[in-house]
């Protein structure tokens, strides 16, 4: 029976915290429109610039962790990430909240080394779930920030961050003493090295899909505030409990649908079916019309987005050799980086353009994603790796 290493729970609720950093920003975006007269894509790109700096951060950040050990490196990391929830919580212009968020988005550079402990302290046969719990956690992550700063908004924009602080200060906490000083072994993997293993045709068709979902889920949530701004003029606190709805039936999905059919089909298979609901979801936005059709598609949404994103991390950590997987997965991490760089800054341009719009890019990463999965070749030779790779 799989137990939860005491050390997996500060590696969890830092990735939780740091995600939630992110998240946390999407319902207030057209708060900060009103409060301070910032253009949409301007506001869209005070979510791209803290997976900027983390992209950025990340090396400097694992180089460090070498050399002065990964718990000091991500507590200083989480300090970084606390003064920046502050600063925003406290920000008097536009300009300081840019410069908190490169703050906390620095902090969260280390991502890549919190990935790494994952193998660190866990058995080979347990190492799969563990993984697989890091992307639910990440996943989650995007539903509980906007759901919480969508009822806390009405008291004010820097409630959200406050709290968020008092939630990271816990976390400093709980990897202060519950995380282990020393490790059994420590990555020592180049990026060359990193990228070579990335580069096997396995591991790299589910990378590539992942960038491809992972975009499709950040530019809907990230501008999801802004569409019902500009579509149904829907204020912030219907935001929060539209994202209360969707994690609901995400979270539920993920429960009582992935989890069984993932163990009988398999998480390729349940990967696909999530990426068609979600294009269907994505690709209907633009019929929306009033409230109830939305929140509708928002739950289609939730069941597609809870069956692709746990299935493909699952099935990442599969693929990868068992001496490769933590050089892969912090590639993984810096994929998904750059979608969150991007995704944000495109949708916020196509929301104000047209916000009607915002499900076309989506619907078409997904559909994508999808097609990828469905190439016979391509799909037979993923097979083909996966089966060779669980045999190492």
């Amino acid at each position: 029976m799989w137990r939860l290493p005491r050390a997996l729970l500060p590696i969890y609720a830092t990735t939780m915290v740091e995600t939630l950093g992110y998240t946390l920003m999407i319902p207030l975006l057209p708060e900060i429109v009103k409060q301070y007269g910032a253009s949409d894509v301007m506001t869209g790109s005070l979510l791209s610039i803290p997976a900027l700096c983390s992209m950025i951060a990340a090396p400097v950040w694992g180089k460090l962790s070498d050399r002065l050990g990964r718990k000091r490196i991500i507590l200083i990391a989480q300090f970084l990430t606390l003064a920046g929830y502050l600063m925003q919580a406290l920000a008097p212009s536009l300009i300081w909240i840019f410069i908190s968020r490169i703050v906390s988005g620095s902090g969260g550079g280390a991502l890549g080394a919190v990935q790494s402990y994952i193998a660190d302290v866990t058995k080979e046969e347990d190492r799969d779930l563990a993984y697989s719990l890091y992307g639910a956690v990440f996943g989650a992550a995007f539903i509980i920030g906007p759901v919480t700063s969508g009822f806390l908004i009405h008291r004010g924009l820097a409630v959200p961050f406050l709290v968020a602080a008092g939630i990271e200060l816990v976390t400093i906490l709980i990897t202060a003493f519950l995380l282990p000083s020393r490790m059994q072994r420590r990555s020592q993997t180049s990026i060359a090295a990193s990228l070579k293993a990335a580069n096997v045709p396995g591991v790299r068709l589910v990378l590539i899909r992942h960038f491809l979902a992972i975009f499709a889920i950040v530019c809907f949530l990230a501008n999801l505030a802004l569409f019902l701004h500009h579509v149904l003029a829907s204020p912030t606190s219907q935001v929060g409990w539209l994202l209360s709805l969707a994690g609901v039936v995400g979270g539920a999905a993920l429960i009582f649908v992935v989890t069984p059919l993932a163990k009988r089909l398999g998480d390729r298979r349940v990967a696909q079916v999530g990426l068609f609901v979600s294009f269907l979801a994505y690709a209907m936005l633009v019929l929306v019309k009033d409230l109830a059709y939305f929140a509708i598609l928002l739950m289609v949404w939730a069941v597609g987005s809870a069956m692709v994103e746990p299935t493909l991390t699952a099935l990442l950590s599969v693929r990868a050799k068992r001496s490769e997987r933590g050089a892969i997965m912090g590639v993984s991490d810096s994929i998904n980086s750059v979608a969150m760089i991007l995704a944000p800054a495109a949708g916020s341009a196509i929301v104000g353009a047209n916000a009607r719009l915002l499900g076309v890019l989506p619907a078409c990463t997904v559909l994508a994603a999808f097609l990828i999965g469905r190439y016979p070749r391509a799909a037979a030779k993923a097979e083909e790796a996966e089966r060779a790779r669980r045999a190492v």
